[in-house]
């Protein structure tokens, strides 16, 4: 008798937990079990350890492997994987252009975190396939010791001066820029434009932080698409960048999060993606001077939010991919380097 009533007493103390707190425990019960989460990424190294850093903290049973890659690249990874029917990843943090393309596919499912509540409107979905976890600013960026202020391109067409033929570097995936210049532009007249651009004899590079070590060096003396974040810290260290922004300038498609289809360990995935989106994670985001989603978390170039913005339809873009990706390799491809 004794016995029976010391479980009811343990039933109704039960009943008296939020629900919420049942599935967390039952969630970090079966987290252990999984004992790590996989991450496919295009973040870059340095700032993906910090974000892992921080989710391990709070989180130390949980092991993070990261998978790091270009987008092109990875995207290929999960399609071939996915034919042959086998899924390593757990999440994905990629551009939104190309998490977007893996939701199409059907390689992301739906994971309404509770931490999206936090998320402004602009970087989330409402059924919950992504969320976004930080987003850049491209802006014109020089190098100040090889340009005078007065040099300082002020249009896009300014780009096609020969004084900066043979001088300038562009990341050889800037879809994304490609494709905010024809709705800012129009089509016809963006398209004249790259194809004028291509002939100043760009060095195309893979990566941006790549091209920024190359603009301080005095490699090249412009690139049109330096992201502010990176520029910021690269003055913070005393190099010789300054930026400057054509406006309006497109926001990239947010980096973006998303739970990989047939997760192989789905109760990590989903707390790494809670921390991510979280208020302590995204503080994370700002300490590596990047633009972070979270309407409660300050944006860490204050100069940067004065920049006029320009709002794009991201979907026709999405629609479109396969074209604007040809499109901007047979005009920056090979013919990139032609006199």
């Amino acid at each position: 008798m004794g016995r029976i009533i010391f479980l009811w007493g343990w039933v109704l103390f039960l009943a008296q937990l939020p629900f919420p707190a049942w599935g967390q425990d039952a969630r970090l019960a079966k987290a252990r079990d999984e004992k790590k989460v996989v991450v496919y990424n295009t973040t870059t190294v340095p700032d993906m350890q910090k974000l892992i850093e921080g989710f391990h903290k709070k989180y130390p049973f949980l092991e993070v492997e990261s998978f790091r890659s270009n987008g092109e690249r990875l995207l290929q990874k999960i399609f071939t994987e996915a034919r042959a029917g086998r899924y390593f990843a757990d999440a994905y943090i990629i551009s939104g252009l190309q998490l977007w393309l893996l939701r199409d596919a059907g390689q992301v499912v739906p994971y309404l975190s509770p931490e999206r509540e936090g998320v402004l409107k602009p970087f989330k979905d409402e059924a919950g396939y992504w969320a976004g976890v930080y987003f850049n600013l491209e802006v014109i960026g020089v190098n100040t010791r090889l340009t005078q202020p007065r040099e300082m391109p002020k249009r896009w067409e300014d780009l096609l001066d020969p004084r900066w033929k043979g001088r300038m570097a562009l990341e050889n995936e800037e879809i994304p820029w490609f494709a905010s210049l024809q709705q800012i532009m129009g089509e016809e007249k963006a398209m004249d434009f790259s194809r004028r651009l291509a002939k100043q004899q760009l060095q195309m590079r893979s990566g941006h932080t790549l091209i920024s070590q190359l603009l301080a060096a005095g490699e090249v003396a412009l690139t049109p698409t330096l992201r502010v974040n990176i520029a910021e810290t690269l003055k913070i260290k005393g190099a010789p960048v300054e930026w400057a922004a054509i406006e309006p300038v497109a926001p990239n498609a947010p980096v973006s999060l998303g739970l990989a289809k047939n997760a192989p360990h789905p109760n990590s995935a989903r707390l790494f993606i809670d921390f991510i989106l979280s208020r302590e994670g995204q503080t994370v985001v700002r300490e590596l001077n990047r633009n972070p989603t979270r309407g409660d978390v300050e944006q860490p170039v204050p100069r940067a939010t004065k920049v006029k913005l320009f709002e794009m339809h991201w979907d026709g873009v999405v629609k479109n991919y396969a074209r604007y990706v040809k499109d901007f390799n047979d005009i920056f491809g090979a013919g990139a380097g032609e006199k």
